[in-house]
């Protein structure tokens, strides 16, 4: 009994002890890319082409890696933010976009019903939102 009191009070006293930490919980979204024409400065048509272009890449990745998560995690359900980053192929610049991802899309991702229903709507939605915070 006494044994059985004295491994209760160390297994309290060692729990108490422990560093609870609200991030160890919650899995940080983020996804970054190189880009040496988002830091550029836009002097004519083509270097707008050119980011254009790239752009439109952007929200396929974010895309990929929301399908990507649902899978790896089916109970993620409600929405989320995707800490989008954009950084200089030499580190030395970064530019953060946080992109929330709405419950509708996460939920439409789950289904291939869904998916076509969705997927345009959702690359025309992260273009315009990345775009806008350029």
């Amino acid at each position: 009994m006494i044994k059985n009191l004295f491994a209760l009070i160390f297994l309290v006293q060692f729990s108490f002890a422990q560093e609870v930490s609200f991030e160890n919980f919650v899995k940080k979204h983020q996804l970054k890319v190189n880009s040496d024409i988002a830091f550029k400065t836009l002097k004519n048509q083509a270097d707008e082409l050119n980011l254009s272009f790239e752009s439109q890449q952007w929200p396929v990745e974010i895309l990929k890696y929301i399908i990507k998560e649902t899978r790896e995690n089916p109970i993620l359900s409600s929405k989320i933010s995707v800490q989008f980053i954009i950084e200089h192929s030499n580190k030395s610049k970064l530019i953060r976009i946080s992109v929330p991802i709405g419950e509708k899309y996460i939920q439409a991702f789950k289904s291939e019903v869904g998916f076509r229903d969705n997927y345009v709507q959702f690359l025309t939605d992260t273009y315009e939102f990345i775009m806008e915070r350029l």
